[in-house]
């Protein structure tokens, strides 16, 4: 194995030099040499051939050039069909969307009644109400992008899918001229002209040539001041002008034997100088590289503690090294970090599971059968897992309770658990609230401590005989008495809540129902629902949805009760548990 390793670092080390040349002489040697031959063989054979083959390739790359100007224009102006109608104020849009360089302006055709198009929205005000029903016209036939002889303005069109408007866009001479191609580097220069369809030269790169009148169709040479010119001219797509490029016919673009001599010159320099530089760097930079290749074959076998150490003459090798510690430091704390988060969610989610549990506990599984009274109720979880409970004992009188432990997880769920135990415990005994009031919470500070964990809690117990009603409230909301007239009577005591400290008396109250009558009793995940706005839903609106449903089934109104808290969130999460007991006197 080690001696594969140390083969590989040498092959990597003597090798590379040779490689560099390779790639050199195979990308850049031999193609220049097939071009010298190629361009000799062809000037020796056929002058005006090779000048006409000089031509044709300039006048592709202008063609090119000015399709690339009127591609890009015409993404622009669909752009601008797209913004401009969805704004407002279009015309400060216009505005900046026109200071570009040489652009005179950018404005919109409308097609009026009469059949003419007038420029409705304009850049520039010069441009408003002007009539182009022409420029309308040659768009229509496939000729977008034109040019205006007497001003040397061009437009650009870009006409509607309905054919009812336009988008316009103008600029000068200068805009497709500024980029254009000029054969700066041609030995004898040729010149480039764009030619109206009358054979009007509107501009040349052969100032001389500007404004003169040809007599077309030219046929491929054309004299003027007594020199006889060879051209090429060629009917740009989709305008109406034409591209003209001429030259002396007595010249050749090429001088071989000088292009050559400059060829064979650069190669010496390249092979000299280039190849010996690339030997000569290639050993300097095979130490850093052999460390690098080194240090990743070792994390390549997991081991994680291998770094690459900087070299002198290392150059972009010592910022790939660089670059492979951070990476693999990074990759040390990505996986360290996951390690964690996958702990700490398969705690979280067994806590969960065993708060759910805990929860789906506390609540009866079934409500009892009572004499005198129809019974329903219901709960609805948050995401998290939190501490609502209600219950019932029935036995020669009916107990129940709601409450509601503050805080949230599983230690809630315990602590809702514990009371609900105490409670149920001490009913079992005695019906007198104010004790098992007493002892339940005085029992509950010992479990509490200085946790700050408390319980709000409304318990009462109802006798079917005399229909009195007795209960105590600590700390919770009160519960509803809903009357058959509609009247709606707040039952409640002052009382603290559970657990916060020991009670030596506990305040109770009665009061005597009548048949009809509906007890509600709810946890605050029921009037603290809230909306997208922050609204709360509130007892009041509470209040006037139970009115409006004082002769229905006890089901029926905690079903409904709760949906319209659900849409009342409008889909906003819910924070905390929902609780809502209703009881009906028969």
């Amino acid at each position: 194995m080690d001696q594969g390793k140390k083969e590989k670092h040498h092959k990597v080390r003597g090798s590379l030099a040779s490689r560099i040349l390779l790639i050199a002489m195979g990308f850049l040697v031999f193609p220049l040499l097939a071009l010298v031959g190629l361009l000799y063989i062809e000037d020796s054979r056929i002058k005006s051939d090779n000048n006409y083959f000089t031509l044709k390739v300039l006048m592709d790359q202008k063609e090119d050039f000015i399709t690339g100007v009127v591609i890009h224009e015409l993404e622009f102006l669909a752009g601008v069909s797209y913004l401009v109608p969805k704004i407002n104020d279009p015309a400060s849009v216009l505005d900046e969307l026109a200071k570009r360089d040489e652009v005179s302006a950018l404005f919109h055709l409308k097609k009026r009644n009469n059949g003419h198009f007038y420029a409705d929205m304009a850049s520039n005000n010069d441009y408003l109400q002007r009539d182009y029903t022409g420029l309308a016209a040659q768009a229509k036939n496939g000729v977008i992008f034109v040019v205006d002889p007497s001003i040397l303005v061009f437009y650009l069109t870009r006409m509607e899918k309905n054919g009812e408007g336009a988008w316009v866009i103008a600029f000068t001479l200068q805009h497709v001229l500024k980029n254009f191609p000029i054969e700066n580097e041609v030995i004898h220069p040729a010149s480039t002209s764009l030619v109206s369809k009358k054979g009007k030269i509107l501009t040349s790169t052969d100032s001389g040539l500007s404004g003169v009148h040809l007599r077309l169709p030219l046929k491929g040479k054309y004299e003027y001041k007594g020199v006889e010119y060879v051209t090429i001219d060629r009917i740009i797509p989709r305008t109406n002008f034409s591209l003209m490029i001429a030259a002396p016919k007595a010249i050749n673009f090429v001088d071989v034997p000088y292009f050559i001599l400059k060829v064979i010159i650069a190669l010496g320099f390249i092979i000299i100088l280039g190849g010996g530089g690339a030997i000569i760097l290639t050993k300097k930079l095979s130490r850093p590289l052999k460390n690098l290749i080194v240090a990743m074959e070792g994390v390549g076998r997991g081991d994680l503690t291998r770094r690459f150490q900087k070299q002198n003459m290392g150059f972009e090798i010592n910022t790939i090294g660089e670059i492979f510690n951070e990476t693999v430091d990074s990759l040390n704390a990505n996986m360290e970090a996951v390690q964690k988060e996958r702990v700490e969610r398969e705690t979280y989610e067994q806590e969960l599971r065993i708060g759910e549990e805990v929860q789906r506990s506390i609540l009866p599984k079934e409500l009892p059968k009572f004499p005198g009274v129809e019974m329903a109720a219901r709960f609805i979880a948050a995401k998290e897992v939190g501490g609502d409970f209600y219950d019932f004992l029935a036995k020669d009188q009916l107990m129940l309770s709601i409450a509601d432990t503050s805080g949230k997880g599983i230690s809630a769920c315990l602590y809702s658990l514990s009371v609900r135990s105490m409670l149920r415990s001490f009913g079992e005994l005695n019906h007198n609230l104010d004790l098992i009031l007493k002892e339940t919470n005085n029992l509950f500070c010992q479990d509490t401590g200085d946790t700050g964990v408390f319980v709000t809690a409304f318990v009462a117990f109802f006798d079917p005989k005399t229909k009195i009603f007795h209960y105590s409230n600590c700390g919770h909301f009160p519960a509803l008495r809903l009357k058959r007239n509609g009247t709606v009577e707040k039952l409640t005591t002052k009382g603290m809540a559970l657990g916060v400290v020991p009670f030596d008396h506990v305040e109770t109250g009665q009061t005597e129902l009548e048949s009809g009558d509906l007890l509600i009793l709810f946890t605050d995940g029921i009037v603290e629902a809230h909306n997208d706005s922050m609204e709360l839903l509130g007892e009041k609106r509470l209040i006037t949805s139970l009115q409006k449903k004082k002769e229905w089934k006890p089901q029926k109104i905690v079903d409904e009760i709760i949906e319209e808290v659900a849409l009342f969130a409008e889909g906003s999460p819910q924070f905390d548990d929902l609780s809502l007991v209703v009881m009906k006197i028969l």
